[in-house]
């Protein structure tokens, strides 16, 4: 059971960074997120997605 959690823990933190990168342009171009705000969103997303692959 565990791993099935892990598992979709990763998909989902795998489907966010999908969502910025395809719509990095637009939310920028738009207003709503800046490009700082936009790295320290990633930065976040590659540290969780770490931090779960090392716990398993």
């Amino acid at each position: 059971m565990r791993t099935l959690k892990g598992l979709n823990d990763r998909i989902e933190i795998l489907n966010e960074l999908r969502f910025y990168f395809r719509h990095e342009q637009k939310l920028l171009d738009e207003g709503w997120i800046t490009e700082s705000d936009f790295f320290e969103i990633v930065e976040r997303l590659i540290r969780e997605y770490a931090a779960i692959l090392l716990k398993e």
